[in-house]
């Protein structure tokens, strides 16, 4: 008579890149690398302490009406990262950073102080370099954790 040996084969798990599809990653995922990835920007680009309240930060799924991918609350001192509405894993780590960039800014006193546009505010250009700037290192440091799990 045979034996017949059987193994386990475990399922192959995904590598995750930057240009990964947050839609196919779904929900867990999205919320591990948006928690890693605020993680870094504490460790990295600090905390304000001249806030009053300690800071927050939510990873949740937006309204359906809703397409923004993050905002930086200055009154309560909270960061919402909305995942369904990033495509990819790099728009992910960009909203982290440029909400964390936010938060590190003097809001309340000088950001809507500025009287031209949205796109031309000097804390909105300067959160846009910090996506960019930051978003690959940001990556390189936690991917491995990312992959690993």
């Amino acid at each position: 008579m045979e034996t017949l040996a059987l193994f386990y084969a475990p399922k192959h798990k995904q590598m995750i890149y930057l240009k990964s599809d947050v839609n196919e990653l779904g929900r867990k995922e999205a919320v591990r690398i948006a928690r890693a990835t605020l993680k870094w920007c504490e460790r990295t680009l600090g905390v304000n302490r001249r806030k009053k309240w300690k800071l927050k930060c939510y990873i949740r799924k937006a309204d359906e009406d809703d397409d923004t991918c993050g905002e930086y609350d200055c009154w309560d001192n909270e960061i919402y990262i909305y995942w369904n509405n990033c495509e990819t894993v790099r728009e992910i780590v960009q909203t982290c950073i440029h909400e964390w960039t936010h938060q590190n800014q003097p809001i309340l006193t000088k950001y809507y102080k500025y009287p031209g546009t949205y796109s031309r505010n000097p804390y909105e250009r300067a959160a846009r370099y910090a996506e960019v700037k930051w978003c690959p290192i940001a990556w390189r440091e936690i991917k491995n954790n990312i992959n690993n799990k």
